[in-house]
């Protein structure tokens, strides 16, 4: 159901995980949002609030309720996605921060149904969402009973409604798919490009092909710099690509870098003394070097102890090197999943293995056993 309660988020707050849009080309960048909400009495406090690099809602601006209205003034080079609260109002309101004068009408008592005239991006995100009422229902309809039939255990209503899930899957990938299509400089599309991204509905090659043929300004804002990031974390230590390089102490202090030790074949393998599965599997990584070391094999083991709570976490990792008897090359910046060469392998759990040709190029990951010396062999021609 998860990929189901994704796409039921389109039409939510959900969708604007991190914020941006396109400038337009000409003009000063002022904005006034212009806010009138039924039965407020005078003298109350309202909220603008954007949102920060984590995504967080941040205090932006303040005004105070008069005759039912208020108004907020400022400057955006670079539309964000905004939020108003209201003291003694239900819910809030979802604005898309961007030059221009808007006008908002809403009812205190369900503020999230706010009508939102005015403003580019603003008139963007109200057509998206009137357009995706219909699937939203839908699929609203399908949770809830759903959830009502694993509740009572209907199996017969679970497989039925399962079929169903797959089918609204389908059709509403499909329907952000065409949105992004028909509409490749929007600031919505963006935001679906990203969310797609993130929960590997695109794939990363795809989502690149996207972000490059964005307009500059548009590449300028929060969410694309995310989404950026986000493909260059992806892709930087993708099979096919040349591993990057990378140095840390080894257990005597000494620097050791990938591209000093590379051989015919080289593993390198993300590790730690308090990792179960890592050290069960060193048994049989142990005798793969041994096996095939002198035909040109080499390993290098970046150990990610230093975790939060580990007490000595250098003496864990060089302890763990003597019980398993690992001969091979290792390394550790005792920083735990923080670790830098963790982040530029984008290493976000271990054993994590990645295993290289002789021109230092990505060729597989995380092979193990039978596999992974298979692919030793083939590497090294035997």
């Amino acid at each position: 159901m998860k990929k189901v309660f994704l796409i039921a988020c389109i039409a939510s707050t959900f969708l604007f995980t991190s914020c941006g849009g396109n400038q337009e080309e000409s003009g000063d960048s002022s904005y006034a949002i212009e806010t009138t909400i039924n039965d407020l009495p005078d003298g109350i406090r309202a909220f603008l609030k954007v949102q920060n690099e984590k995504g967080q809602p941040m205090p932006k601006d303040t005004a105070i309720v008069q005759n039912g209205k208020f108004t907020f003034y400022g400057t955006s080079e670079v539309p964000e996605m905004g939020f108003i609260y209201v003291n003694g109002a239900q819910g809030n309101i979802n604005i898309i921060v961007e030059k221009g004068n808007i006008k908002i009408d809403a009812d205190r008592n369900n503020l999230s149904e706010a009508k939102i005239t005015g403003g580019k991006h603003n008139q963007e995100y109200s057509d998206f969402i009137e357009n995706s009422k219909a699937l939203s229902t839908k699929i609203k309809s399908v949770n809830q009973r759903y959830l009502l039939a694993t509740k009572t255990k209907d199996t017969a209503k679970i497989a039925s409604l399962s079929k169903q899930v797959k089918g609204l899957e389908e059709e509403g990938t499909n329907y952000q798919k065409n949105y992004i299509k028909d509409h490749p400089d929007s600031f919505i599309s963006l935001q679906l490009v990203n969310r797609m991204l993130r929960y590997k509905i695109m794939p990363v090659q795809e989502a690149k092909v996207y972000y490059d043929k964005l307009p500059a300004k548009m590449k300028k804002t929060r969410v694309a710099q995310d989404m950026n990031l986000k493909i260059l974390e992806m892709t930087r230590a993708a099979i096919g690509s040349v591993a990057p390089d990378f140095k840390a102490p080894n257990p005597d202090g000494k620097i050791v870098s990938l591209y000093d030790i590379k051989g015919k074949v080289t593993i390198i393998d993300f590790w730690a003394a308090w990792c179960g599965p890592c050290r069960r599997e060193n048994p049989n990584v142990v005798k793969l070097y041994n096996k095939y070391h002198a035909d040109g094999l080499e390993i290098i083991g970046v150990s990610l102890d230093g975790r939060q709570g580990q007490g000595n976490a250098k003496q864990d990792w060089i302890r763990a090197i003597e019980q398993d008897g690992l001969p091979w090359h290792q390394i550790s910046n005792v920083a735990g999943f923080k670790d830098g060469i963790a982040r530029t392998y984008n290493v976000r759990a271990i054993p994590a293995t990645f295993i290289l040709n002789e021109k230092g190029e990505i060729v597989a990951k995380n092979l193990r056993g039978a596999q992974l010396e298979a692919k030793v062999k083939e590497l090294l021609g035997k």
